[in-house]
C-alpha cells in the first residue's frame, strides 16, 4: 500500500474532543439549591413537629365546655362523649396515647390519672351498659388542661 493513500485515508478520521473544565454555570446553580434546601429545612421540620404537637390547651378547653354541654343536654351518649374526651385530653396535653403510664407534666395525682383513664376505657371498649361516665371526669380534665395552658404560657 502507498504511504500517500494510507495518510489520506486516517485524515478523515477526528481525534477525540479535549477534555473541557467542569460546567460553571451547572455547579454554580447546583450549590444554589443546596443552599437553599440547607437553609429551609430546619424550617420545615419545625413547622412539621409545632403542628403535631396538638391542640392548644386553650382551645381543648373551650371543645371541653362544648363537649360537656352536648353530654349534660343528652345530645351525644357516654360512649360517644367518652371518645371525644379522650381525644381533647390526648390532644390537649400534646400526648401520643393515652396510658396510665405516661402521665403528662399538668397531671398532679396520678391515682386521678389512672381512675380516669380506666373510666374512659371502659366506657369506650367495654359492653355499652355497663357503666356511666362520671362528671368528675370532665371536671379532672378541665382541670388538667387548665394546668397545660398555664405551663404553656
Amino acid at each position: 500500500m502507498n504511504e500517500g493513500v494510507a495518510l489520506s485515508q486516517l485524515a478523515d478520521i477526528l481525534p477525540p474532543l479535549a477534555p473541557s473544565g467542569p460546567d460553571w454555570m451547572l455547579l454554580i446553580i447546583a450549590g444554589f439549591v443546596c443552599l437553599v434546601v440547607i437553609v429551609t429545612l430546619p424550617w420545615f421540620v419545625k413547622k412539621h413537629y409545632s403542628r403535631r404537637s396538638g391542640l392548644p390547651a386553650r382551645e381543648a378547653l373551650r371543645r371541653l365546655a362544648a363537649l360537656r354541654s352536648a353530654w349534660q343536654a343528652r345530645t351525644i351518649s357516654d360512649r360517644e362523649a367518652a371518645y371525644r374526651l379522650a381525644t381533647l385530653l390526648r390532644l390537649g396535653l400534646a400526648l401520643p396515647q393515652l396510658t396510665p403510664q405516661l402521665r403528662p407534666a399538668a397531671v398532679d395525682d396520678e391515682a386521678l390519672w389512672r381512675e380516669t383513664l380506666n373510666q374512659l376505657h371502659a366506657l369506650r371498649y367495654r359492653d355499652r351498659s355497663a357503666s356511666s361516665l362520671p362528671p368528675q371526669c370532665f371536671d379532672r380534665a378541665e382541670h388538667w388542661l387548665a394546668a397545660a395552658q398555664r405551663e404553656a404560657r
